[in-house]
């Protein structure tokens, strides 16, 4: 792989140009890395307002119309609602895996499969998750599998 970096004042921003013969699944990965690169997303906690990076995001979860937003040191509360989440990190390694959930594919530590085609994902903190089957063929294409 090469690297061209050219710098100069003319550029009122950075762009980012991949050129390739196939995009495989490493490619892939640093696609989506770079798309969450500038990104942020908030959370509210105690009566506060949080801004967070979506690589330091464990998961979202709904609990009784509520969104969770899911870290490894806090919980936060969102306004936004899933599908409003899962349109901004389209395209990313945030992908929705249930009714009520979207992971963080980056913080997943292992996978195991269960009983009808569920799949348990333990993620770095040890906690675990459940991908529902609705959502494993979309889950597993992700992973490459």
């Amino acid at each position: 792989m090469k690297i061209n970096i050219e710098e100069s004042a003319r550029f009122s921003e950075v762009e980012v140009t991949i050129q390739c013969p196939h995009i495989d699944e490493s490619l892939e990965r640093l696609i989506a890395e770079i798309r969450l690169f500038n990104a942020s997303i908030s959370g509210k906690k105690d009566g506060s307002i949080y801004f967070l990076k979506p690589e330091d995001v464990l998961y979202f979860d709904t609990v009784d119309e509520r969104v969770f937003i899911y870290t490894l040191e806090c919980i936060y509360e969102t306004s936004l609602k899933l599908y409003e989440l899962e349109e901004r990190f389209s395209g990313t390694s945030i992908l929705r895996v249930g009714k009520s959930l979207i992971l963080n594919l980056l913080k997943i530590d292992h996978i195991s499969p269960l009983l009808n085609g569920r799949i348990e994902a333990v993620l770095i903190n040890g906690e675990k998750v459940i991908i529902s089957r609705q959502y494993v063929p979309a889950f597993k294409n992700k992973l490459g599998l």
